[in-house]
């Protein structure tokens, strides 16, 4: 697979402050790939230094496997959308959209040419002559995009383009942002903060977080086997245990945690005393009237909240931990008060790392004391 962006090393400071620390990745030919972190995470800073609007402190990038740190942006074959459009108002649709063949020189009835074509592409036939202030913001969006992609480049940088439209729209353009990536072939790079979108539309995606690279996967792998805390909790939603091996079966294993105890099925290997982090999905929780075996995890139904194709419960253990469980919409409920115990199938279990020396100090503590006090 042809390598068509390559990171190496990328720091970037600004002054005494760290932006990017020692960021590598590697983006290939016709991918669609999503940059996805939260605000100030680094992600479009990232995104400028591939455009050539920022220059990297140290580390290099490579573009078609050649280094283009020397070259202008306009000397890359890289265009960007941005999140705001970027569109000329005096200019009409057409003229927007040709621009960059005019810069280019192209002559006039072959950028007419190009121009229908586009049109067509982004499904605006017989809006040439329209002004800007005609059209809607999913309009816009779809203009701007085909004046990044008239000129043919290898790479579309796209700068959350989508977040100012409203949820209705932004859902339509995420379906048609993916159907114009694959009919093009051309590689994308996006920049959000939307997990869901990145779920849906990415080949792969970057989590990044405080200017490093947490994980870089496809959309299922990092949902199922997500490396982190951070990309768990980032990633859809987690319950996350943090707990001691203090036992090794044929099953697995028995860790015990600050509510009782809970067993696991992992392909990393775990040793006795070890500290773990244990990453549950609500739709994976299940309850039981009595102790399953392998698990000692006790809860009272606290609240019922109703999402449309699913109910979403908080389930209240004896430290006051909330602990979150999803199930379909026609299931019926149990009670608010209820008692219940706890448990899930032991593959279902997700052990992550933790670089955290909080839960290392907190747990060689009995009681566990500091532990847990999600909500």
């Amino acid at each position: 697979m042809k390598e068509m962006i390559k990171l190496s090393s990328i720091k970037k400071n600004y002054g005494d402050v760290k932006i990017i620390k020692d960021l590598n990745f590697t983006v290939y030919e016709g991918e669609f790939l999503t940059m996805l972190g939260p605000s100030g995470c680094g992600k479009t800073t990232t995104l400028r230094m591939i455009a050539g609007f920022e220059e990297p402190t140290s580390g290099e990038i490579l573009l078609d496997e050649k280094p283009v740190g020397d070259l202008p942006p306009y000397k890359r074959k890289i265009n960007t959308v941005f999140q705001n459009y970027a569109l000329f108002p005096h200019l009409t649709v057409a003229q927007n959209i040709a621009f960059g063949l005019k810069m280019a020189k192209v002559p006039k009835p072959k950028r007419s040419l190009q121009v229908e074509k586009m049109l067509k592409l982004v499904q605006l036939e017989g809006y040439g002559n329209r002004k800007l202030d005609q059209l809607s913001g999913g309009q816009k969006q779809r203009i701007a995009i085909a004046r990044a992609l008239i000129n043919h480049p290898q790479v579309l940088l796209l700068d959350e383009p989508l977040s100012a439209l409203d949820l209705k729209l932004r859902k339509q353009m995420q379906l048609e942002l993916k159907r114009l990536q694959r009919k093009l072939g051309i590689t994308f790079v996006y920049v959000t903060h939307d997990q869901e979108e990145a779920l849906m539309m990415s080949d792969r995606i970057a989590v990044m977080n405080k200017g490093h690279l947490e994980q870089i996967a496809d959309p299922r792998t990092l949902y199922e086997k997500p490396k982190t805390c951070f990309v768990a909790n980032f990633i859809g939603e987690s319950n996350i245990f943090y707990g001691k091996v203090s036992e090794i079966t044929k099953a697995g294993a028995k860790v015990t945690i600050e509510n009782g105890y809970l067993s696991i099925q992992s392909k990393k290997p775990v040793s006795e005393s070890q500290i773990v982090n244990i990453v549950i999905r609500p739709e994976k929780v299940k309850l039981s009237e009595t102790e399953v075996a392998g698990f000692h995890i006790p809860a009272t139904v606290a609240e019922h909240y109703y999402a449309g194709n699913m109910n979403k419960t908080v389930l209240r253990l004896p430290n006051g931990m909330a602990l979150k469980m999803n199930t379909p919409g026609e299931q019926v409920l149990l009670p608010i008060g209820t008692s219940v115990f706890v448990y899930w199938e032991l593959s279902d279990a997700i052990l992550v790392e933790t670089a955290s020396d909080d839960v290392y100090n907190v747990v060689d503590n009995p009681d566990f004391s500091t532990v847990n006090q999600q909500s």
